[in-house]
Formats: structure tokens, sequence, C-alpha cells
């Protein structure tokens, strides 16, 4: 899932969670993620300019997409990451 070697063209809240397949089917869409707020739940991979940050679960995030917070997980707390210093989320 590194940022370098997957293109994503749309970081937009229209990210999609799942696409058809040929058969009907829903698949998920692994990429970069603007649609922060329905996160809540998913194992997810922070980026910061380029560099790799954390891995983690979303414990919650704000309603407007603005902030999430990955749940804390042995000696590790639980983060905050705002979109606005430039975090990047990918699923």
């Amino acid at each position: 899932m590194n940022p370098s070697v997957h293109a994503v063209a749309d970081a937009g809240s229209s990210t999609v969670e799942a696409k058809r397949n040929g058969r009907g089917k829903s698949v998920p869409v692994q990429g970069v993620r603007a649609d922060w707020a329905r996160l809540p739940g998913h194992t997810v991979e922070v980026w910061l300019l380029g560099e790799h940050v954390a891995t983690g679960v979303v414990d919650q995030a704000a309603d407007d997409d603005s902030v999430l917070w990955l749940a804390g997980a042995g000696a590790d707390t639980r983060r905050l990451f705002d979109k606005g210093t430039g975090y990047q989320i990918w699923v």
C-alpha cells in the first residue's frame, strides 16, 4: 500500500469502498481515502510526505473527515491524525 507504488486518481470523498466485478459482486477498493468518517473498524496505514507513520485500526473519526484516531495497541497509545497537516490514510 505504498503511495509511491500505487497511483490513485481520486483523493476526494467520492473514493468508493467497493466496486462491482464482472459477476455483480462487490470487491474492496484499496488506496488513499479521503472519507475518513467511514473508516472506524478498518485497518489502515497512515502516511505523511511519502513516509509511513503508523498502521492500525481506526477507533473513531470526525464526521467532517478532518481527524481520526487509531486505537492503541500494546504499549502504543491512541493516536490522533489530522488531514490539515497532510496525513494520508491508505486502506
